[in-house]
């Protein structure tokens, strides 16, 4: 094979991963055997993500992606983290011909898989399919909690509301979020990033009245009211905890969480994020102390259920990901 043109083709299903805001934190460098993934600092969150552990989990969702993608060219890929001194930590993917690989049934799933962002239906998940969500990945160090039972659900419900009220009582919250929606579908094509709210069901409207609509109408109030009806209408949550809170097992459990969300959009379960509780800092301690997790850190919280699927957001092309092949 010709080996640059098929890893970047590979690299395309990479980008079809998920990430905060969309913002697609990432960029790639190719070589004859590896993928190099970088963390892209300027599409960093400041504000909701300051120690940036979402951005990496995000960097985690990618490479699972490649290295699912990868078997379908009869490709073993190895996943590492380069811990370089006076250098910012990046994902290195080695990849070897092995004519024994195996196709990984999840790359029929990469393309359809989204972050629905509507409410579901109250239609209960069967436990059959909770099992095979449970056991969709094993990766060391990370714990998948799955909540259905309404006790559960009744102990989690406050501090999704605490964590939400927290965020948009903060104004440099609220305007680091509005920098990343995408007001109409133009701006969303053009752009290739961000928050298409088409995408999370509000109509197309101008940049002009989007921002004021978004700045002085959507109050914590407002959302509070929005999260009690979207959580009513949940069939349950995936709890996501890692042993050990750096930047390694923070990309594991973004590997781990791909996983879930393709095996979700296998059994046509729509899911996607409400991290708030594991974003803002003395709720996620509440969290640990609530669900009785000890030593563990929970980083990502996710909602599921049956749903219509949404509008699709948009991804950058392959050239404005892609720097200094060779």
């Amino acid at each position: 094979m010709e080996p640059l043109t098929d890893l970047k083709e590979i690299i395309r299903y990479g980008i079809q991963a998920p990430s905060g805001h969309n913002t697609q934190p990432w960029l790639y460098s190719v070589n004859e055997n590896e993928i190099n993934l970088y963390p892209d600092f300027s599409r960093a969150l400041p504000v909701v993500d300051s120690d940036n552990h979402a951005l990496y989990i995000s960097l985690g969702c990618a490479a699972e992606n490649i290295v699912i993608a990868a078997t379908y060219y009869g490709l073993q890929a190895n996943v590492s983290t380069n811990e370089v001194e006076d250098s910012k930590p990046f994902i290195v993917i080695s990849l070897a011909t092995d004519d024994s690989i195996k196709k990984d049934p999840l790359f029929a799933y990469i393309e359809d898989r989204q972050s629905t962002r509507n409410e579901y239906s109250d239609y209960k998940v069967p436990e059959a399919d909770l099992s095979v969500l449970s056991n969709s990945f094993e990766l060391e160090g990370i714990e998948l909690i799955v909540l259905t039972g309404e006790s559960e659900i009744n102990k989690l419900e406050p501090l999704i509301i605490e964590g939400s009220n927290n965020q948009f009582q903060n104004r440099e919250f609220v305007e680091e979020l509005v920098d990343w929606f995408r007001f109409s579908k133009a701006e969303a094509e053009k752009k290739g990033d961000g928050l298409w709210i088409k995408s999370m069901g509000l109509p197309n409207m101008n940049s002009f009245i989007g921002n004021i609509v978004m700045k002085y109408f959507v109050t914590a109030n407002s959302e509070a009211k929005r999260w009690k009806k979207l959580i009513d209408a949940t069939a349950g949550f995936a709890l996501f905890t890692v042993d050990q809170n750096e930047i390694s097992q923070w990309v594991t459990l973004g590997r781990a969480f791909q996983r879930f969300g393709l095996t979700a959009t296998k059994l046509n379960i729509s899911h996607a994020h409400v991290n708030m509780p594991c974003e803002e800092l003395e709720v996620r301690q509440k969290l640990v102390e609530k669900f009785n997790l000890g030593s563990k850190h929970p980083l990502l919280l996710i909602r599921f259920g049956y749903s219509d699927k949404m509008p699709y957001s948009f991804r950058r092309d392959l050239d404005q990901v892609i720097c200094n092949t060779k």
